[in-house]
């Protein structure tokens, strides 16, 4: 039951339901906390800024399945610059809830009691990890202080005016969203995750009086030239095309704040320009031109900011004529491996670490969502898996507290982009080799590498098919004493020089099948000369006759160098397949000097003999294209990462 009291400063009627801490007079904006009496007035509050939310209090909703009431409303201011809304929902079971409107998107969280006592705020740092709740792993994502700049309504928390909130935000696995608040003693944990306002199915409420409007005219106060404002409830900072004055907007109303000195403009999508890139409406409302310096020379690049009406905004990256999308990402959702966090795994796949670079913004052009100043600066860690990429920005608040982000980006082609925003001309010419370009040889060495799988699995069809059906089968085999055929001299006769070697004749050799090839193969026991045959293979039926010839030679001895030999004691020649039918084997010796170097040999005769040349070089033609394709798609792996600070050569795949 609401407690009803009276406003301590104009006497207007104050209600205090359950959980309600302080009370925001409707008529004079006094700030009242409830006590065990009457109000205790604490000061009043400044007038809200108009954000141009759809939400008022006295609205109801729905959030799964319990019915609340939207009952108060803070603004809370930024260090950075800018503010956010939180709205308090009191739910009919006595539950609270926080919507935290801010850049787009809205946050719902519910306070959670926790087992286990939270670290204190000097402990944390941006990117630290905690493990707390039943969500159990939390990364913070932002540590730093908000103060109160207006409320109104009912609020279920201690407010006092000008007071510093020390709060860390957390991202959860899967989406989930976190706060620890340290305004009080003992630290308060808050969790949910981002929600549509659509799903809330909000009823009631007087109808919104706001002069919101999809872009805005205002004049520069610098020089009074016409100046467009496309997002103007986020806009923080805006640059004039016309004089270059960084102008402030946080205020509803611009202020100058001083006059940049601008790098060569080089932006190929004009402000303003709208178009579709993957199915999503974009607006483009900015650009920065940033840089980072390594070993003495700077390297620059361009962002454009692209407003999304339903989710926020997106960042669309060019360097050197390569283009990226980027989107926010879960730190929670991230999983570090290696020694000194040389990989990320994120949704499965590993991202190698690339770089590690000191960012700072060059130029500022359009508008941006927070306070954005020439000169500043975050360490940005870069993780790459082509044709995606990993990117931790990490800054430090003026103020005091830092911010992690992590974004993912998308490679993408120039003419998506140019047909996105529907631009005229030719998309400026990709220099060099992108982090996370695609590389455009893995999928023909993919296609090529299935091509071989087939190609290998027929030959071995093939082999297995042959083996079965061709068994090798031995013709014919002699020992030839060529002792016995020479004729014996007296003691101290030298044979005449016109001599004849002896020739040999086989007895009837039957070949049954014609269509397999055939083997002769000469073996003898040469040492330091040399031996060779002439042969034949006569048709008996038609006298036709195949002619070959093969030689044995083996040497060997020893010199400086030490033992040498060379050649064999065994040579082999193949001959085509022959019609079937009867033949006879000629046999005809030769050699150097008047006595032969063996005493004997022998020739053997088979038919069907695999030839393994053939399946070798088959083998070789089915490796080799693909080897190449391989070869060309790890040299473009290798050259991207001629670009990394990290060792990690040959990684990066997945395109």
């Amino acid at each position: 039951m609401s407690y009803q009291a009276n406003c301590p400063s104009c006497g207007a009627p104050l209600s205090f339901r359950p959980g309600t801490m302080v009370a925001v007079c409707s008529r004079c904006t006094a700030l009242s906390a409830r006590t065990d009496r009457d109000p205790q007035l604490i000061g009043k509050v400044a007038a809200l800024v108009d954000s141009n939310s759809t939400l008022q209090c006295g609205m109801g909703g729905q959030f799964a399945g319990r019915t609340f009431t939207v009952v108060g409303r803070t603004q809370l201011k930024h260090p950075l610059g800018g503010f956010w809304d939180e709205w308090y929902l009191a739910f009919d079971d006595g539950r609270w809830g926080w919507l935290a409107e801010a850049q787009g998107r809205s946050y719902l969280t519910f306070h959670q009691a926790l087992k286990q006592s939270l670290p204190p705020s000097e402990a944390l740092f941006a990117g630290a990890k905690l493990e707390l709740g039943e969500q159990g792993h939390w990364v913070v994502a932002e540590l730093s202080e908000a103060t109160l700049q207006a409320a109104e309504g009912e609020i279920p928390w201690a407010v006092t005016l000008d007071g510093h909130y020390r709060f860390a935000d957390l991202s959860g696995p899967n989406g989930a969203f976190a706060t620890l608040d340290f305004s009080e003693e003992l630290p308060l944990f808050f969790v949910g995750r981002q929600v549509d306002l659509a799903d809330l199915k909000l009823t009631g409420g007087s109808p919104v009086k706001s002069d919101r409007k999809k872009a805005l005219s205002l004049p520069c106060p610098h020089c009074a030239s016409p100046l467009a404002l496309r997002a103007p409830d986020e806009t923080q900072r805006v640059v004039c095309p016309s004089c270059g004055s960084l102008l402030d907007a946080s205020a509803g109303k611009l202020l100058y704040l001083r006059s940049l000195k601008q790098p060569d403009l080089r932006m190929w999508i004009p402000l303003g320009s709208e178009g579709h890139l993957r199915g999503v409406p974009l607006t483009c409302v900015g650009f920065l031109r940033r840089a980072c310096v390594i070993e003495g020379t700077t390297y620059d690049w361009g962002e454009y900011l692209l407003m999304d009406p339903k989710h926020g905004f997106r960042w669309l990256v060019e360097s050197d004529g390569h283009w990226n999308l980027a989107e926010n990402v879960s730190a929670a959702d991230l999983r570090r491996t290696g020694a000194n966090d040389k990989a990320i795994f994120y949704q499965g796949e590993s991202y190698k670490r690339f770089q590690d670079v000191e960012a700072y913004v060059q130029g500022i052009y359009g508008e941006c969502y927070w306070r954005v100043e020439q000169n500043e600066r975050a360490n940005v860690a870069e993780f790459v898996h082509a044709p995606f990429s990993l990117a931790q920005e990490i800054q430090r608040h003026p103020g005091g507290g830092e911010e992690v982000n992590w974004s993912r980006s998308t490679y993408l082609g120039a003419a998506e982009v140019w047909k996105a925003f529907s631009l005229k001309g030719d998309p400026p010419p990709a220099q060099g080799i992108a982090s996370n370009q695609p590389n455009p040889h893995w999928a023909s060495a993919r296609q090529l590498g299935l091509w071989m799988l087939a190609a290998l699995a027929l030959l071995f069809a093939v082999l297995l098919w042959n083996g079965i059906t061709h068994r090798e089968k031995l013709l014919y085999q002699e020992n030839y004493n060529l002792a016995e055929r020479l004729p014996k001299l007296p003691a101290g006769v030298k044979p005449a020089e016109n001599a004849q070697e002896p020739v040999f004749f086989s007895p009837v050799i039957r070949v049954e099948d014609g269509h397999k090839n055939l083997e002769v193969k000469l073996k003898a026991p040469v040492i330091n000369n040399w031996i060779g045959v002439e042969g034949s293979l006569v048709n008996q039926d038609t006298g036709t006759a195949e002619l070959f010839e093969l030689a044995t030679s083996y040497y060997h001895g020893s010199d400086s160098d030490g033992p040498w030999s060379e050649g064999g004691q065994t040579e082999t020649v193949y001959l085509s397949a022959l019609p079937a039918g009867n033949y006879v084997l000629a046999i005809a010796p030769q050699w150097d000097g008047s006595q032969p170097p063996v005493s004997g040999f022998s020739v053997e005769l088979r038919s069907g003999v695999m030839r393994w040349v053939y399946p070798l070089l088959a083998l070789l033609a089915i490796l080799l294209i693909p080897a190449l394709a391989a070869v060309r798609a790890l040299a473009f792996e290798n050259r991207r990462w001629q670009e990394s600070m990290y060792t990690n050569k040959g990684a990066g795949g997945g395109d």
